[in-house]
């Protein structure tokens, strides 16, 4: 279980970044965050789609939240996503899970399914470890 400084940063990392405020964190360890978002209109692309830049931030924002668990504060040094399925509604799941922590980064891989499980897009996000949470 993390004390509660280091969940109270989590917390923070579900900002008011066009949607993503209403993200809901389902489980979170060192190294693993898993959260869902409801895809409101205000979410879609001109195409009626899933706005790929509101993908990307919600991957970034379950790497940091990953990262930040091991009790580091930490910010994004690269992020690379693909793109593999459009979506038009309905709540989807981001999990990022860290594939190797360093003294100075963490890299994670990121993947976002839909509510049938089909996924959507993958991703990997190097962190920057800034600092340890005090």
């Amino acid at each position: 279980m993390l004390d509660e400084t280091i969940m109270e940063g989590i917390r923070r990392h579900i900002q008011p970044i066009g949607g993503l405020e209403h993200a809901r964190l389902l489980e979170i360890q060192p190294g693993l965050a898993k959260v869902s978002v409801e895809i409101g209109k205000e979410n879609l692309n001109l195409y009626g789609n899933l706005h790929g830049g509101f993908l990307f931030a919600l991957c970034d924002m379950a790497a940091g939240m990953a990262a930040y668990a091991y009790g580091m504060t930490n910010v994004t040094m690269q992020g690379s996503l693909s793109f593999i399925r459009g979506v038009q509604g309905g709540t989807i799941y981001a999990e990022a899970v860290s594939q190797h922590r360093g003294r100075s980064t963490v890299v994670n891989r990121v993947t976002v399914r839909d509510e049938e499980g089909r996924l959507v897009a993958d991703g990997t996000y190097t962190m920057f470890l800034t600092g340890q949470i005090k």
